[in-house]
């Protein structure tokens, strides 16, 4: 190695001479590498007088390559452009890039949008794409940094850290309370108007497991009004429809400011929750790595 850096010019000469090769001028050399045209002029001289030979003739406007610097053009261009090459392929690229987050419609609409705020404000200079599906396919697919999604924890090829324990109480409007029969146990529930999440998931909640979980007797003709997604659903109770099935975290607006109210304060815990889910294997860029550690701050 001491050997072959010995017989290299001086580096700082190389960028001065491809630049003026490129560019028959040392004026517009000077431009593009933002230092004087004494100092390219001095580069390329120090340059020739290391190789022992002339580079370059001389016009008043332009210069031109001698047959020695035609070939050390060729030489000092192949070698700039693989160190370029290797040199991008391996450095930590800090520009801004546009992140891509995955959550489920509940997750995205009840949890993250509220509280989205917060981020774009601590971080104005982080773009953030937002997919949101109950398709998990949609927001665990390629080009997608993070993803947050109900279930036990168990995706393959992904790591979840749980964000929300699966917490579940009913809720309902005060306007609600106020113009049908008191809820005084649980049993009165199967007496109103339930709301009921209805989907293709084995795992989403409904009533009937609710009550089932809960011992309390109910008749498959009560009164219910079904919906695909708790967001719609959720927007039902506010507006006083009937009492839905609410889950602990995604409803801290609503409760907060009075939308919404627990009739009485009961609930099931089933083991499941809400989990960050980002690819095994992956690593983050930095704007994704605040992004994710802003999400765990706020669960």
């Amino acid at each position: 190695m001491e050997k072959i850096r010995s017989q290299l010019p001086p580096m700082t000469t190389l960028a001065a001479f491809e630049a003026s090769a490129r560019l028959r001028s040392f004026t517009r050399a000077s431009e593009e590498l933002f230092i004087t045209q004494a100092a390219v002029s001095r580069q390329i001289r120090i340059l020739e007088q290391y190789l022992g030979v002339k580079l370059f003739d001389r016009a008043h406007r332009r210069v031109e390559l001698t047959e020695s610097g035609q070939r050390f053009q060729h030489a000092v261009s192949v070698a700039l452009d693989l160190l370029a090459n290797s040199a991008g392929s391996i450095r930590v690229d800090n520009t801004p890039h546009d992140l891509t987050l995955g959550a489920d419609l509940s997750m995205a609409h009840l949890w993250l949008m509220p509280r989205f705020p917060e981020f774009q404000a601590r971080f104005p200079d982080i773009s953030v794409n937002i997919i949101a599906s109950d398709s998990e396919g949609d927001c665990l697919k390629s080009g997608v940094d993070m993803a947050l999604l109900y279930g036990d924890g168990n995706w393959p090829g992904f790591d979840a850290t749980l964000l929300v324990s699966e917490e579940i109480y009913p809720v309902c409007a005060p306007a609600y309370l106020e113009t049908n029969a008191p809820i005084l146990d649980p049993c009165d529930f199967v007496e109103h108007t339930l709301l009921d999440l209805r989907g293709d998931r084995w795992d989403w909640v409904d009533w009937h497991q609710w009550l089932t979980k809960k011992k309390i007797p109910f008749s498959e003709d009560m009164r219910s009004l079904g919906f695909n997604n708790l967001p719609l659903l959720i927007q039902a109770a506010c507006s006083g429809q009937g009492i839905a099935l609410g889950w602990d975290r995604l409803l801290d607006h609503q409760l907060e400011n009075g939308e919404l109210v627990q009739p009485l304060n009961v609930s099931l815990k089933t083991g499941r929750g809400y989990f960050l889910v980002k690819r095994l294997g992956v690593k983050l860029t930095q704007e994704a790595t605040v992004l994710e550690n802003w999400i765990l701050e706020m669960s």
